[in-house]
């Protein structure tokens, strides 16, 4: 598991550092902690060495500020979890652009700390988890978070994917079904569609806009249940 903190005050990060080794001594938890001391040289490192699975950001830094930063992590990667370390009142318009996951504030409660923590692990290894099926003698295996949507046309399943397309001989009900033991982040938006959370950009009662700039329509049948659920995965972020 894959952790930044990146904050200007070095009394602060020393604190988060220390309570993420204890976590990782008493829970079992491989983690790999990177510290960064402003937002340039965090944006940096994840230029080199890819996305961060969870990154603790302060808000108000000199070279690039948190809210700067994670806009920038979002325009390429809407699944790293974001907890801003910081009074946030002032920027709350700001932030929920950037879909924070929680907030902490200083002084560090060690209690809270640990809670928010264990949330954001559960979330990552729903993430994790991988959808297999057979298509012409052939099993795959992909990533949850790398799936767009779910497609249904007649006998066949269309997997909309990150970089490619994908297809298989099944019934997008059982695949619903599938979906629901597995993660709570996919939204049945009509008959023949089933949208995974993390890459819708906005939804409405007639159409859903995906972050490649796809737009679904949402039908009557559904639209209650699918705002419902955007609204409350929303509530979760």
């Amino acid at each position: 598991m894959r952790i930044a903190i990146c904050d200007d005050d070095m009394a602060v990060t020393g604190v988060m550092d220390g309570m993420l080794q204890k976590i990782e001594k008493e829970e079992k938890i491989e983690m790999e902690v990177d510290v960064f001391f402003g937002g340039a040289g965090l944006w940096e490192q994840i230029q080199q060495t890819g996305a961060y699975d969870l990154i603790y950001l302060d808000i108000e830094m000199k070279d690039m500020d948190g809210i700067t930063v994670a806009r920038k992590i979002r325009e390429k990667d809407p699944y790293t979890i974001l907890i801003f370390v910081s009074a946030y009142d002032s920027y709350f318009r700001q932030l929920f652009e950037v879909e924070p996951f929680r907030f902490l504030d200083k002084p560090l409660d060690e209690k809270i700390f640990r809670e928010y923590f264990l949330l954001a692990y559960k979330r990552i290894s729903s993430q994790n988890e991988r959808f297999a099926f057979r298509f012409e003698k052939r099993i795959y295996q992909l990533p949850l978070r790398e799936i767009v949507y779910f497609e249904s046309n007649l006998r066949l399943i269309y997997i909309h994917g990150k970089d490619r397309e994908y297809r298989f001989y099944g019934k997008l009900n059982q695949v619903q079904e599938q979906m629901e033991k597995m993660s709570r982040y996919f939204i049945r938006i009509q008959r023949s569609y089933l949208v995974n959370y993390y890459h819708i950009l906005s939804m409405n009662g007639k159409e859903v806009e995906l972050i490649t700039g796809e737009k679904l329509p949402v039908s009557k049948e559904y639209k209650d249940r699918a705002l419902s659920r955007y609204l409350e995965l929303l509530g979760d972020a």
